[in-house]
């Protein structure tokens, strides 16, 4: 794994973004007055979680896999929930807002305890 670089996490948010463009664009394509607009939401979709895995990969060359997936799935679901309430006219409601809290406090506690390839501080020798 190369040393982790602002590169990576651009990776990984190209990937977040991407995931929630796919997810949002198959539901807002059931509304469209276009012929085929169900089957063309659906190739839209296809085409962006698709380059969504494509970022994501490039994103676990520099970051732990576990991190990166944690926060790809971690703001993914929010940002397609907060999406679902700003565009789709969806309800918030408080257990689904305690729950986002939850994903994206323990994507942050995954990143916090996932050793990035640092070797281990050296402890001191205390002699008496």
């Amino acid at each position: 794994m190369s040393p982790t670089r602002p590169y990576h996490w651009f990776c990984l948010l190209a990937a977040i973004l991407l995931e929630v463009g796919g997810s949002i664009t198959m539901k807002l394509s059931q509304q469209w007055d276009l012929p085929h607009a169900a089957l063309l939401g659906l190739g839209i979709m296809w085409l962006c979680i698709g380059l969504s895995y494509y970022y994501l990969a490039l994103s676990t060359t520099g970051l732990p896999v576990g991190v990166a997936f944690a926060f790809w799935e971690g703001l993914g679901l929010t940002l397609v929930t907060l999406a679902g309430f700003l565009v789709l006219g969806e309800r918030p409601g408080l257990l689904r807002l305690l729950g986002l809290c939850c994903v994206l406090g323990g994507a942050l506690l995954v990143h916090k305890g996932t050793s990035h390839g640092d070797p281990a501080p050296a402890k001191e020798a205390h002699h008496a």
